[in-house]
């Protein structure tokens, strides 16, 4: 048996023969796997046997996609690996996804971008079988000056509130306090309206309490919103949003999006402002703008 030191959720076998996780935890396996081709992985490959493994539980890679991290929680199948000395996180498209889902998240993380969004790093992986492989580069590890990786404390919404991500009883409203409450600035809480809006027009209505989280600034003290992550155009729920606009989960308007950032303290100008130009930068960008 290995030396569990917590929970474990997603992992990649590192140089010195233990797991670095996808949290903030790692687990130490008491007889070292076999990674010897870790350099040349085969994207295509693994996203073939990730599909066969979740149909059919089971791969004749199974070791490989374990060390990896091929079966790591979310809703579509993802490896971590290392790029240049800083990690990765690479998706590949479930069963019921189209083959360009890579493409299309990578676009709407390049818009979310122009759309005033923090972002993590971005980048399309080549496929000979897909328009590409959609990967983001961890922005919970900081680089180090002597090369090492430090981990940054990250905690979710649906952590603080205590509450499960498969409940949609969260309001945008009750995020912006949050957002207040955790990191007391003013920026942050523009930088949560901006994420509200995009959702809402990009139409991700899968925006539960697990997709929001806080990074905590060791060396100022202080808690701040993390960059965006899983931006997709998502139907929800019943054709809603988890997180719900002023009590909608569809139908949302104007000034539903303006309400809440003024009651978060953002002047309605400013509101109003922002959400116009997000609504026709992601018009000019071919998606279609949805409530």
């Amino acid at each position: 048996m290995g030396v569990l030191q917590g929970h474990r959720a997603g992992r990649r076998l590192t140089d010195r023969g233990d797991f670095q996780d996808m949290g903030a935890l790692e687990y130490e396996p008491a007889t070292p796997i076999d990674d010897e081709h870790a350099d040349t992985v085969d994207l295509d490959t693994l996203a073939q046997e990730s599909l066969h493994l979740l149909s059919t539980d089971f791969s004749d890679d199974l070791d490989r996609l374990f060390a990896l991290g091929g079966s790591s929680g979310g809703a579509r199948p993802k490896i971590l690996t290392a790029i240049d000395g800083d990690d990765w996180i690479i998706k590949f498209p479930s069963s019921v996804d189209p083959p360009s889902i890579g493409e299309t998240e990578y676009r709407i993380s390049c818009l979310a971008r122009e759309c005033g969004i923090v972002m993590p790093e971005t980048r399309l992986f080549p496929s000979k079988r897909c328009a590409g492989y959609f990967g983001v580069k961890r922005f919970d590890r900081v680089r180090q000056t002597d090369g090492s990786t430090r981990k940054m404390h990250m905690v979710s919404a649906g952590g603080l509130l205590e509450t499960s991500h498969r409940i949609a009883n969260l309001d945008y409203g009750l995020l912006m306090r949050l957002t207040m409450r955790m990191t007391d600035s003013a920026e942050e809480c523009e930088r949560m309206y901006r994420l509200m809006c995009f959702n809402v027009f990009i139409g991700n209505r899968d925006d539960h309490a697990k997709n929001f989280s806080y990074l905590y600034d060791r060396d100022h003290a202080t808690w701040r919103l993390s960059p965006a992550y899983d931006l997709t155009e998502n139907p929800g729920i019943n054709g809603e949003h988890t997180t719900a606009v002023n009590g909608k989960g569809r139908g949302i308007t104007l000034a539903d999006l303006t309400g809440i950032g003024v009651k978060a303290g953002i002047p309605r100008a400013r509101c109003l402002s922002i959400a116009k130009d997000m609504q026709e930068r992601i018009a000019d960008a071919g998606f279609a703008v949805r409530d």
